[in-house]
């Protein structure tokens, strides 16, 4: 059974100090997020980037959150309301057979992966639901002791998680340093026929 984080604990998702250590305007740069844009995010919470990202595509655009605790989609819509965000929807889904939104633009998962029991499963769901010109974005935490986040035995350290993408059919696009201590992966849905490219590389 993977680690889970208690959703009762949801004040501490949306914390200055957890801002200061995964500053959410850098993981949407990298998405690439642009107004009139749909970003699903799985495993919300309370609308820790959620929230940014409604604000970065306006009003033409919309953000779904999906989450499989009731709580936390409860505060994210008090959240919204409080913000004056209109384009933010909630969704509760099902951790043993999630289905995702067909066609959206981004598909975020913050420190969220390592509690999927099935990570493959995920994976092939998230696949089903991408169109070719949809992004994958998932930030985790580097296999390394720190003073918040799962333990070391739940974490998923990148090389698991680069050939796990590539195993499940996803091109890797790129790799980044999401915080000191959280890497961030951007990746595609490979083509049948896909072309021969680089694919740029970073260690941690």
């Amino acid at each position: 059974m993977a680690h889970k984080f208690e959703a009762a604990r949801f004040a501490r998702l949306m914390s200055p100090e957890r801002r200061r250590e995964l500053p959410p305007d850098e993981i949407l740069r990298q998405s690439g997020l642009t107004p009139g844009e749909t970003l699903v995010d799985i495993g919300c919470g309370p609308g820790f980037l959620a929230l940014p990202a409604a604000r970065i595509v306006g009003p033409k655009g919309r953000v779904i959150g999906l989450d499989v605790a009731s709580i936390m989609l409860t505060e994210l819509r008090k959240n919204a309301r409080t913000a004056g965000l209109a384009n933010i929807r909630t969704v509760r889904i099902s951790e043993a057979a999630p289905v995702f939104p067909a066609g959206a633009d981004v598909y975020l998962i913050v420190n969220t992966f390592h509690e999927f029991d099935d990570p493959a499963a995920h994976l092939a769901a998230v696949r089903r639901a991408m169109a070719a010109r949809s992004r994958l974005v998932i930030v985790d935490f580097l296999k390394k002791k720190t003073h918040f986040g799962p333990p070391l035995s739940g974490r998923i350290p990148l090389s698991r998680i680069l050939p796990l993408l590539r195993s499940s059919g996803f091109d890797v696009a790129r790799v980044f340093r999401a915080s000191p201590d959280e890497y961030g992966v951007v990746a595609r849905r490979r083509a049948e026929n896909p072309p021969t490219t680089k694919i740029s590389k970073s260690t941690y």
